[in-house]
């Protein structure tokens, strides 16, 4: 009985070693610069384009934020609207109608929430003053976005293994107007299972406890000898 009793104790300690041991699971996103490639990686997107929510050579305020297809835009500080961009020159990155946030100067912050938990989403940015970088963040995870000048909008895309339903924009101070266009949104390829090899951690936790159950039950067999 002594023994029998040992022999578990012993077999609950490894396990219990073998459980930290584990890795702790971590989020994999990817992020892309090339449409293309996104796209590539992604299934069932929706696109927001902010198209019929300006008038030609316009502009409309959203105070409340800009809503299409269940997903809200809208800046935490300053205005919130949409814009006919071929109206000045230096708005016209040729995309037609875009969203916008204007702070006069002041940090632009622009909260995205989506209606329903996605595993995908891409976006074009622009500025006005030109060629500012974007802090863009989603699942905790800031990706710094160049821009360019006119006439080209950057692209960022990004995939996940895990779901989010809110992305955030930033830019610093010092700008007049963060642009937002054709907003995608959607599922990520699901990845190859079978050539995916275990961790380490999983392989000793398995490993652990087949070879504790193999030694509780040969010492079960053993007969009972008696003083």
């Amino acid at each position: 009985m002594f023994r029998d009793r040992s022999s578990a104790i012993c077999f609950l300690s490894v396990f219990t070693l073998a459980v930290m041991a584990t890795p702790a699971y971590s989020t994999a996103i990817t992020t892309y610069s090339s449409q293309a490639t996104w796209l590539a990686a992604t299934t069932g997107l929706l696109t927001d384009n902010f198209e019929g929510l300006a008038p030609a050579n316009g502009t409309t305020s959203y105070p409340s934020g800009i809503l299409q297809n269940g997903v809200r835009f809208i800046g935490l500080s300053g205005t919130t609207g949409v814009m006919d961009t071929a109206m000045l020159s230096f708005y016209n990155f040729g995309t037609g109608e875009a969203g916008f946030v204007s702070n006069g100067g002041q940090p632009i912050d622009v909260h995205i929430t989506l209606p329903n938990p996605v595993t995908a989403f891409g976006i074009n940015l622009f500025t006005n003053p030109s060629a500012v970088a974007y802090t863009v963040t989603t699942l905790s995870t800031p990706s710094t976005v160049p821009t360019f000048t006119t006439p080209t909008p950057a692209f960022f895309g990004l995939t996940a293994d895990s779901t989010f339903s809110t992305v955030d924009l930033h830019l610093g101070s010092g700008n007049n107007y963060a642009f937002f266009d054709n907003f995608q949104f959607g599922a990520a390829q699901a990845a190859d299972d079978p050539g995916q090899v275990p961790e380490p951690g999983t392989c000793l936790l398995i490993g652990t406890g087949l070879l504790g159950l193999a030694v509780v039950r040969r010492r079960s067999r053993r007969p009972a000898f008696s003083n």
